[in-house]
């Protein structure tokens, strides 16, 4: 019963560690602190080419390591996810859509802009 018991609770904390909210905060961080490499493991293949393509022209050079986010809150509609969060004390509240992709969720930034 116990082997039961442990294996639930690493189950649990294994899925929640797969959230749309972890994977933004986790993919915000990696940005905000310059690293590109570590962003591109929570975000899709279109959106680490969009990374590769803006640092190559210096656009991820400025790194915040005070930066903060807070999640708001998330709305998921079968494999689309959609996290509101603010950063830092910015009381302006921005949107990241998320992907699920072979089970995990991925960041995807539109290039439309």
């Amino acid at each position: 019963m116990k082997k039961f018991f442990a294996f639930a609770i690493l189950a649990l904390f294994m899925v929640s560690c797969n959230t749309p909210s972890k994977v933004a905060e986790k993919f915000s961080v990696a940005i905000a602190h310059g690293k590109v490499d570590e962003a591109k493991k929570y975000c899709t293949e279109n959106t680490a080419k969009i990374l590769d393509f803006s640092s190559s022209l210096g656009g991820m050079s400025k790194i915040d390591p005070n930066y903060k986010i807070h999640i708001l809150r998330d709305s998921v509609v079968d494999n689309i996810a959609y996290v509101f969060y603010t950063e830092n004390d910015s009381p302006r509240e921005h949107k990241m859509t998320l992907y699920k992709i072979d089970g995990e969720w991925k960041v995807n930034m539109d290039q439309k802009k």
